[in-house]
């Protein structure tokens, strides 16, 4: 979350990405634009097939002594219930779309059971919630990339296996309005009309919301990675606890990393 974006309010005229390349049509509501300007479905993003790394820059020297495994994607089709142990009572649910009206997807921690039940990350508050859903009509994917975020030197790195392929400097929160500790995964990625505006070309909302805010501008205080219209602030804390990025490496991401990829933020 940075400046005037809360997840529902500043972007209830955008649109977000589907899943398996699939782009969802603008979601045309009622409301002034944010700061950053209205927004559309993006058209770069795809989730990787389970056999597919992902294409993406040369790598970069550093590397993992292991590549850990790669993260399972599961995306909805339908309204789907999850609960706290694998074929419990139901506890919530969670829609077959987002708030940007594209597939909902989880990301799945380890591997799903023999029963056909995975344990996910839930885009909902408290952050690092998880459940159990069964993969009945779930479609799973998976991919090697991660990111990292390093609060302390501001920097984001994106690992492809165990390959680093990028490290840049990035502003993250500043100390009044921290970006929240954890894992998470992107959630939905959105494209503002305005690409020199506040966010940039590029959002990345995250299923992770601030701990310093319950609701900004109207909204849920969703947390995002983003671009952004003041290049001086990209290396330092002064956000409202969004991560910026250059708005050329946002691009590059977005035409690089499938929603569901996991984030960890340190």
């Amino acid at each position: 979350m940075d400046r005037t974006w809360g997840r529902r309010a500043a972007f209830a005229a955008a649109a977000a990405l589907g899943v398996a390349g699939v782009t969802a049509s603008a979601i045309l509501a009622p409301g002034l634009p944010p700061e950053g300007g209205f927004g559309h479905a993006a058209a770069a993003v795809r989730t990787a097939p389970a056999h597919d790394q992902g294409a993406g820059p040369a790598p970069a020297s550093a590397s993992l002594a292991s590549a850990p495994a790669p993260t399972m994607i599961a995306t909805l089709s339908a309204q789907t219930s999850y609960s706290t142990a694998p074929g419990g009572a139901p506890v919530g649910k969670l829609p077959a779309t987002n708030p940007f009206g594209t597939p909902t997807v989880l990301a799945v921690v380890g591997q799903p059971d023999a029963a056909g039940w995975a344990q996910v990350e839930l885009p909902i508050r408290p952050n690092g919630s998880l459940g159990w859903i069964s993969l009945a009509g779930v479609t799973l994917t998976q991919t090697a990339y991660r990111v990292v975020v390093n609060r302390e030197a501001d920097t984001v790195t994106v690992f492809n296996g165990a390959t680093q392929v990028m490290q840049v400097p990035a502003a993250v929160g500043k100390p009044s309005t921290p970006t929240p500790a954890g894992n998470t995964y992107l959630w939905e990625l959105i494209r503002p009309d305005n690409p020199n505006g506040a966010y940039g070309p590029y959002i990345f909302g995250l299923a992770m919301f601030s701990d310093a805010y319950s609701v900004f501008n109207g909204g849920d205080a969703q947390i995002g990675i983003h671009g952004q219209d003041e290049p001086w602030s990209v290396g330092h804390p002064v956000s409202h606890g969004c991560v910026r990025l250059d708005n050329s490496v946002i691009t590059q991401l977005a035409g690089m990393l499938p929603l569901g990829t996991p984030v960890t933020i340190q």
